[in-house]
């Protein structure tokens, strides 16, 4: 039994930012983790001399003065933390059959590449922009909205372009800007950091996601667990207590505290609880139903949870950079029809001898040398593609690392085809390996309790961006507040935001 000013339920960024918060407050803080490591995707894990990053692998916003560092000087982690710019001049490449884009540092220069690629298309693509700026001044907006009626009556008459084209998804502003197909596909081409094509995507999200990058990519010097490090230092420096292997079972609301129970029959109870659990795991799993609002209920009923991934995590003795790998990200598409390619992923497994439509790979042992992220001479590469939950749905209620040789034998065959893919890029790799490891989604739904194994909480469609999540980090019960990918949106910026923003509250409400 403990008394705490606050429970923080999960210790992905999300969690772990918004117990920082309150821990720099002065109100004493737990965190409850369910597994052995805290960080959530912040969290690598080490195999034979490698470390893998497993949710972060590039951060934009982080200039002098930029969003993300701003976030971060808010946090007190500004001098814990040192990060390499990647390659200003291409820290992405697209590539499409017989084009490349290669996104760097400056919208400027991607407007101007566009252009010049696609020189019959330059008043579609002013047009685009144009739309961009609306767009990207309206969703930093938002929080004139806060005001009640008025305030958001007020938002809308000054930010039409809200009402266009929020509730759509991305294609519908890409036919209205162009008809070329290819400029479309180059358009959508970093839709992996959504996890959603274009016929289904929210504009808003595309748009962010875009405009995330514009001023440069960065990588956090050492890795992930560098990140997460310094998050869990301070909240130690701050008193805050952190416990793992803590997983809760219920949350119930007795006059006003909070009563947390969990695996290990153990009780806690504070005047505020932050969930950073996915807000169908929170309401559908952990608190009790009948201090659920009938209208939360609905809305948790109709979420649906983003894709999930193939991970092939991989150690070799090739030279990278003399076969052309830097640290740039590849995304590599089969083809210009990225519906098409998102589709397959939910049609029956592909047969043996048809490659990934899609995957993407970088390096963390190129992107951060001296990080010790792979052996001296060696190099760690990860490769990841969409998959369909469902093809591993025979496993799904088997414990992990106890699925059998047919599960194994799935990975083995859909892990061989993903690598073969990626021989294009880095030749003769199938036959350079040191190290192999693959994940499925059943992988993430058990490190880090995603529903279905989605990579981004839920599907950034437009019903479920914006008013469809749970962006104001409040759910109708006092005292409870909300961070991670469920509210603002999947990724680390997001979710680090949405944990600043539920500590803020819920600071506020400890103090009232």
């Amino acid at each position: 039994m403990g008394n705490y000013d606050a429970i923080v339920i999960g210790s992905g960024v999300g969690g772990l930012a918004a117990a920082l918060k309150i821990a720099r407050s002065g109100c004493s803080v737990l965190v409850l983790e369910a597994m052995t490591a805290f960080g959530g995707y912040l969290n690598p894990f080490h195999r034979k001399g490698y470390t893998f990053d497993t949710g972060l692998h590039l951060i934009g916003r982080l200039a002098k003065e930029d969003t993300f560092s701003m976030l971060l000087e808010e946090l007190g982690l500004s001098n814990a933390l040192e990060f390499i710019e990647l390659d200003p001049e291409g820290f992405d490449r697209y590539i499409f059959p017989d084009y490349e884009l290669k996104l760097g540092k400056g919208k400027e220069r991607l407007v101007e590449q566009l252009i010049a690629d696609f020189p019959k298309e330059e008043q579609g693509i002013i047009k685009f922009f144009r739309i961009f700026h609306k767009i990207i001044k309206a969703a930093t907006d938002t929080g004139a909205m806060e005001g009640g009626l008025l305030s958001k009556l007020a938002y809308i008459l000054k930010n039409p372009v809200m009402i266009k084209y929020s509730r759509v998804p991305y294609e519908k502003l890409l036919n209205r800007v162009t008809s070329d197909r290819h400029l479309q596909a180059v358009l959508a081409a970093n839709c992996a950091y959504y996890g959603i094509h274009p016929a289904k995507a929210s504009i808003i999200t595309a748009i962010m996601v875009w405009d995330h990058y514009f001023n440069g990519a960065y990588y956090p010097k050492g890795g992930s667990g560098v990140f997460r490090d310094a998050f869990v230092n301070n909240l130690q420096n701050h008193g805050a207590v952190l416990k793992n292997r803590s997983r809760v079972l219920s949350i119930d609301r007795q006059g006003n505290e909070f009563f947390v129970n969990t695996e290990s029959e153990e009780q806690y109870d504070a005047r505020v609880v932050i969930s950073n659990a996915d807000p169908v795991i929170t309401f559908e799993h952990l608190i009790k139903s009948e201090i659920i609002p009938p209208q939360i209920k609905r809305k948790v009923n109709g979420l649906r949870p983003s894709g999930g991934s193939f991970y092939a995590f991989l150690g070799t003795d090739l030279d990278l950079p003399s076969l052309g790998i830097t640290d740039a990200a590849i995304h590599h598409f089969d083809k210009f029809d990225i519906n098409t390619i998102y589709e397959d992923w939910f049609s029956p497994i592909p047969s043996e001898d048809k490659d990934c439509s899609y995957f993407f790979m970088t390096s963390s042992s190129l992107k951060d040398p001296g990080g010790g992220h792979a052996p001296k001479g060696f190099h760690n590469v990860e490769i990841i593609t969409g998959t369909n939950y469902n093809y591993f749905k025979n496993w799904v209620d088997l414990p992990s690392m106890k699925r059998g040789k047919d599960y194994q034998h799935l990975k083995e065959e859909i892990g061989k085809r993903l690598i073969s893919a990626a021989e294009r890029y880095i030749p003769g790799l199938s036959q350079n390996l040191d190290f192999v490891e693959y994940a499925t989604p059943l992988t993430n739904e058990y490190w880090v309790n995603a529903v279905k194994g989605g990579n981004y909480g839920p599907l950034q469609t437009p019903d479920q961006v914006g008013p469809g999540r749970f962006m104001a980090q409040t759910a109708g019960i006092e005292g409870l507040f909300l961070a991670g990918a469920g509210t603002h949106g999947g990724g680390i910026m997001p979710c680090l935001q949405s944990g600043l923003l539920a500590g803020t509250k819920a600071v506020k409400y400890l103090q009232a």
